[in-house]
């Protein structure tokens, strides 16, 4: 039986592009802010894009990585189990980056993702790169065994 985490991965989604949105808000203002004059500095704006661009392609899916998910399926206990092969940063980048922002930037993608979603539970970037998207189990504590019968002294 497959289980629909569909609220969960939704409120993934919206912790993944509150975390880019918030990170690249913070390196643009944060540049911007360190000095009043360095808006006259020759090619900011393309120092600007390089760096937000290193952190997007190289820096994200290497988190991504490390948690084996993006960080907002790390925040709801969700990870990405590879079905085919192991997951590695080529896999990660396609998916997290590439497919995922394919799909999710544009109206048609958003209604196909949602339509394929309910008919498959699954995301079609999860079922093109041939990982699912499980819940963390939360781990039991080893209880001391119950006695049927007391010791006697």
């Amino acid at each position: 039986m497959k289980k629909n985490y569909f609220f969960d991965r939704l409120m993934s989604l919206f912790y993944d592009y509150l975390f880019v949105i918030i990170t690249m808000g913070v390196i643009a203002f944060g540049l911007y802010y360190l000095d009043k004059n360095v808006m006259e500095i020759p090619y900011f704006y393309i120092v600007l894009v390089i760096i937000e661009v290193f952190f997007y392609f190289i820096i994200y899916p290497l988190i991504c990585l490390k948690l084996k998910g993006s960080l907002g399926k790390s925040l709801n206990d969700l990870y990405i189990e590879p079905t085919l092969g192991r997951i590695t940063y080529g896999r990660i980048l396609f998916r997290e980056v590439f497919l995922k922002q394919l799909f999710y930037l544009t109206i048609i993608g958003i209604i196909v993702e949602i339509i394929f979603y309910l008919s498959k539970k699954q995301t079609l970037h999860d079922y093109y790169l041939k990982t699912k998207v499980l819940k963390k189990e939360p781990e039991e504590e080893e209880k001391p065994k119950r006695r049927l019968f007391r010791k006697n002294k």
